[in-house]
């Protein structure tokens, strides 16, 4: 077991400049010292990179730069793969849209040792905008629903302070030892975003590894901020287009059930949405590019 683990955080950004330099800033003051920051611009408009650089580039250990926009799964792939040819014991994932508590990382290094058995690990992960409200706490994956829902969604956080195993922890920060990549690969490129999360942690726990909560740990998200700015329509085109191919991959069995579930939860929110005519339209270009197997970015 390896008491000191070096760190690879991180930080994919594409078009979210404000966010990962409030990121970074937080970064500066955790307390453990054996890591690396590896930033990975997926093709900004803007001149993100060069301000990235000048203000943290003593800071960070390497910045990728894609020529294009490679989607979580490409983006994040590229840093992975960086960080063990560099040697990192550990990949944590991290949004860019997060801040972090200072002793967060060195309290997921203490469960990790506290649990050897668990390939991945995940903090809490409370909203940005009101720190004591949990976004996810850990989770299960749904066979049925093709997807992973989290654990003390809206509920107050002194209730989930304790330790425990799960199936799901949310890509926002995921906690990744070297011999889980090594043994199952990377992220499937497949899915682009949305999804990558738990497929991820499905083939994480069938390979033999155990997925932890570490309830002590804490950081603060930005729920939804950069795909929510770009296009509102993204999580409804991705999110339905990822569950199909989520349940087709891992579930062949019970897959025309998920089908079936997922229908009818989409088109609740079809009549429940403002947008009803452009939210049916990225529900038809779900099915039809899933059946056409039109993976990747759309």
């Amino acid at each position: 077991m390896i008491v000191n683990p070096k760190i690879n955080i991180i930080l994919l950004n594409w078009n979210g400049l404000k966010d990962t330099l409030e990121c970074l800033e937080s970064l500066l003051k955790i307390d453990y010292a054996n890591y690396e920051i590896v930033v990975v611009d997926n093709n900004s408009s803007g001149d993100d990179v060069e301000i990235i650089r000048e203000q943290f580039g003593d800071f960070i250990k390497q910045i990728i730069v894609n020529k294009i926009n490679l989607g979580f799964s490409g983006g994040n792939n590229v840093a992975i793969d960086f960080a063990i040819k560099s040697n990192a014991d550990v990949v944590l994932l991290l949004n860019n849209d997060t801040i972090v508590e200072p002793d967060f990382l060195s309290k997921l290094v203490k469960a990790s040792m506290e649990y050897p058995d668990a390939g991945i690990l995940t903090p809490m992960i409370n909203y940005y905008s009101n720190k004591s409200i949990i976004w996810s706490a850990g989770g299960e994956i749904s066979k049925i629903k093709a997807s992973g829902f989290s654990f003390g969604y809206n509920n107050m956080n002194k209730f989930y302070r304790k330790n425990y195993y799960c199936t799901f922890a949310s890509g926002c920060c995921m906690y990744v030892k070297k011999e889980v990549f090594t043994k199952i690969g990377l992220l499937d490129e497949k899915y682009f975003l949305y999804l990558e999360d738990t497929d991820f942690c499905y083939r994480t726990y069938k390979a033999g590894f155990k997925i932890l909560y570490a309830g002590e740990s804490t950081i603060y998200h930005k729920v939804q901020s950069t795909t929510a700015r770009e296009n509102s329509l993204l999580p409804i085109y991705y999110s339905l287009r990822n569950r199909l191919y989520f349940a087709k991959k891992n579930f062949p069995v019970i897959y025309y059930l998920s089908v079936i579930y997922l229908l009818i939860v989409f088109f609740i929110k079809v009549l429940l949405s403002n947008h009803k005519r452009e939210s049916l339209f990225a529900i038809k270009n779900s099915f039809y590019d899933f059946y056409a197997n039109n993976m990747g970015r759309k």
